[in-house]
């Protein structure tokens, strides 16, 4: 049986969809479509591990923002699988391969400590406290070599730069980084 989910990825999706590595910035407007695209990613990737119970994430800076930014992407998407299990009080979609899928928000840190992580995606990292990144999702991608997305709105000089610059700037073939400007997408109507 094949199953289709029902996500068409635009242009500029698509390209970012195809030049992942294991760790991605994106740095894109409002309104390009970045929570789709990584809860979609995250479908993709959890369905296709042959791996006992995996385990993918979506970090917000808030719990209650990770639930209205995109709960309702994850069960429009997951939606046409057969025998998803939804637990609403988690935020949690566990998928028929034994995968997971769940949202989190990063208020309190430290209770994200042991977690194992095959994929994870940090939204909105400028917002987040700055040692989520290095004392505690880093550590916890390690032994499965899971990825990460971060993704965002650039608001000055903080970790969310400082992970595009060295994205930018490495050489290392982990390490992807793009930025998409509104006006260069045409996703937004021009006034």
């Amino acid at each position: 049986m094949k199953i289709v989910i029902p996500y068409k990825p635009r242009e500029h999706q698509k390209a970012v969809h195809n030049k992942l590595k294991r760790f991605n910035v994106l740095v894109c407007h409002r309104r390009f479509g970045k929570t789709v695209l990584c809860i979609n990613e995250l479908l993709k990737r959890a369905m296709q591990n042959t791996l006992t119970r995996p385990r993918y994430y979506y970090l917000a800076p808030t719990y209650s923002m990770a639930k209205r930014t995109a709960w309702d992407y994850v069960k429009e998407y997951t939606g046409v699988l057969p025998d998803v299990t939804y637990h609403e009080t988690e935020l949690r979609a566990d998928l028929p391969n034994g995968a997971r899928i769940q949202l989190l928000g990063c208020e309190r840190p430290d209770s994200l400590r042991g977690l194992y992580i095959d994929g994870v995606v940090l939204d909105e990292v400028a917002q987040m406290p700055p040692r989520l990144w290095t004392e505690i999702i880093r550590p916890a991608v390690s032994d499965k070599l899971g990825f990460v997305i971060f993704i965002g709105t650039p608001m000055g000089h903080n970790q969310f730069w400082e992970v595009f610059d060295f994205a930018k700037r490495t050489d290392s073939k982990d390490w992807y980084g793009c930025m998409y400007r509104s006006s260069e997408t045409n996703v937004i109507p021009k006034w």
